[in-house]
């Protein structure tokens, strides 16, 4: 197997997609036709001869296709990368990229006050100012935008990272089964 990028790997799939979904349009086309019509080919045995040639075709992209996904895979599992001062695979910053920085967002801005606000409207005022029922905060306000500032900038800085390693990393080759 040749060195092949990660980026050029990636690349590959889309076209061997590409190249598939051509390949079913056209057999598609010449699976069938009206009896009255002339044949797309020169007889109707080098019609089927081209579709059997278009799936024989779609089965070998598809394995081309399932091996290079493997390596990338691979790749993405086995290859590291240090950010903030912690190791991560590809496969860990494609995931904290697609969901998990989100989620851990979410989490920070889960740390508000909306819920005592919204309870403390249904008590009435106590008699005396000491009385008074008030919100009680059991966060500090600076954890929750250092831990914002922390999953935020991780994840803008995952999609340059990754560009830089997809165009500079090989495709791994699989282990010897």
């Amino acid at each position: 197997m040749s060195d092949l990028m990660l980026i050029e790997g990636m690349k590959e799939l889309r076209i061997i997609e590409k190249k598939m979904s051509a390949n079913s349009a056209a057999i598609q086309r010449y699976a069938s036709m009206v009896s009255t019509e002339k044949s797309f080919f020169e007889t109707e045995e080098k019609q089927k001869k081209e579709i059997r040639f278009l799936i024989q075709s779609n089965q070998d992209l598809m394995e081309r296709y399932l091996d290079l996904k493997k390596r990338i895979e691979y790749t993405n599992l086995f290859t590291t990368i240090e950010m903030n001062g912690k190791k991560y695979s590809i496969s860990d910053l494609l995931v904290i990229k697609r969901k998990m920085a989100q989620t851990m967002l979410n989490t920070f801005n889960s740390l508000n006050d909306h819920e005592g606000n919204s309870r403390l409207r249904s008590y009435g005022t106590g008699s005396t100012a000491g009385d008074r029922p008030h919100v009680v905060r059991y966060y500090r306000e600076e954890d929750k935008i250092a831990g914002l500032k922390v999953w935020q900038d991780l994840y803008d800085n995952i999609t340059s990272r990754l560009e830089v390693v997809n165009a500079t990393t090989t495709l791994l080759s699989l282990p010897s089964k």
